[in-house]
């Protein structure tokens, strides 16, 4: 047969619960928060959603301080967004070469600029009538 018991839990203002007894449950009549005592404190086990309170356990379950489930996050506004451009896009700004930490120290090349095939200018084989096509401009 069924035992009635009478199940107390300590309650009041959240600053003056206290450290609870393992296993005792404590709920806070100001922030609405329900804690059961540990061996090593006070256990977060309920908060209203009222209040705004995120539960570690639901949402943080590999327990690495980041949010695992970051789709059920709302959206931020971006007047809340700190470290943001001043303008967006961002303005255009330049670099000096020794500012480049990763700038090749040499290039290939093969004696010339974009205009240039195997040393030769198009310009030389369009003027003799002898190119007509990218091969020929390669001397293919």
């Amino acid at each position: 047969m069924p035992r009635k018991v009478l199940i107390q839990i300590r309650r009041g203002l959240e600053k003056d619960i206290g450290t609870l007894a393992v296993g005792e449950l404590g709920y806070c009549t100001d922030t609405q928060k329900l804690y059961v005592g540990t061996s090593s404190g006070n256990v977060l086990l309920v908060a209203a959603q009222t209040v705004g309170d995120m539960l570690k356990s639901i949402y943080d379950t590999n327990n690495d301080g980041i949010v695992d489930r970051a789709s059920q996050a709302d959206a931020v506004a971006w007047s809340n967004v700190s470290g943001k451009p001043s303008s967006f896009t961002p303005s255009s700004h330049t670099h000096t070469k020794v500012q480049i930490t990763d700038f090749p120290t040499s290039l290939p090349a093969n004696g010339g600029n974009a205009d240039t095939v195997d040393g030769k200018h198009a310009n030389e084989f369009l003027q003799k009538g002898t190119a007509t096509t990218w091969n020929d401009l390669k001397g293919v």
